[in-house]
C-alpha cells in the first residue's frame, strides 16, 4: 500500500533528525502557529503528547495554561474510540498500549465543544489530507462531529520532511485547516 511506503520514508527520516534539532525546530514551528493562531474567543483546545517524531506541544501548552484556556489531551478508550480528556496541574499520566502518554483522569469533554485541535501527524499531503498511523482514530472523532455545530479549526504541526509532495488523501481522510512547519511556513487548505 502506497501509505505504508510513505509512513516507512517518513519515519526514516525523522530519525535522521537529531533530538536536539528536532526540540528547537519544534520550538520555531510552535511560536510560529502562537503568532498566527487568534485564540481570543477559544476556551476549549485539544492538544497531544508527542510520539516519536511529532512535534512537541510543550510550548503551546505552557502558553494556553498561562492564558487559562482548558486543554484537553486525547486518550484511547478501546479498539475504536479515543476521547480528550482534561488537563491539570495535577494530572496523573500512564503510558497507553501504543507508548503514549495519557491522563488517568476521566474529565472528558463532548467533542462539539472544542474549538481548536492541534492534530498530530506522520504527514500531510498538498491538500492538507493527514497521515496518520494507520489506526483511525482522529478520522473518526472528526467524522462525529455534529454537523449542526461549529467544527474546530484544525491544525498541523509538521518538520519540513513530513510535508509531501505526492497526493495521498482520501475523502475519509482527516484534512488541515492550517499547517505550521519551521521556517515561518504556514499552509493553508480550504474544506472542501
Amino acid at each position: 500500500m502506497v501509505k505504508n511506503k510513505i509512513r516507512k520514508s517518513l519515519f526514516e527520516q525523522g530519525q535522521s533528525i537529531s533530538n536536539e534539532s528536532k526540540n528547537k525546530l519544534g520550538l520555531q514551528i510552535q511560536k510560529h502557529a502562537l503568532e498566527i493562531i487568534d485564540t481570543r474567543d477559544i476556551d476549549n483546545i485539544a492538544l497531544y503528547f508527542p510520539f516519536r517524531n511529532e512535534v512537541n506541544t510543550n510550548i503551546l501548552v505552557k502558553t494556553f495554561t498561562n492564558l487559562h484556556k482548558n486543554i484537553y489531551m486525547p486518550k484511547v478508550l478501546d479498539e475504536t474510540n479515543m476521547a480528550f480528556n482534561l488537563l491539570c496541574h495535577k494530572s496523573k499520566f500512564s503510558i497507553n498500549r501504543f507508548g503514549i502518554k495519557e491522563l488517568d483522569n476521566t474529565d472528558y469533554i463532548d467533542i462539539n465543544n472544542i474549538d481548536l485541535m492541534f492534530i498530530p501527524m506522520v504527514g500531510v499531503d498538498p491538500n492538507g489530507y493527514r497521515l496518520g498511523y494507520g489506526s483511525g482514530y482522529y478520522d473518526r472523532i472528526i467524522s462525529s462531529f455534529d454537523e449542526q455545530s461549529i467544527k474546530p479549526l484544525l491544525v498541523g504541526l509538521a518538520f519540513e520532511y513530513q510535508v509531501f509532495e505526492m497526493h495521498f488523501g482520501e475523502m475519509h481522510d482527516l484534512k488541515y485547516n492550517l499547517v505550521f512547519s519551521e521556517n515561518n511556513e504556514m499552509f493553508s487548505y480550504l474544506i472542501d
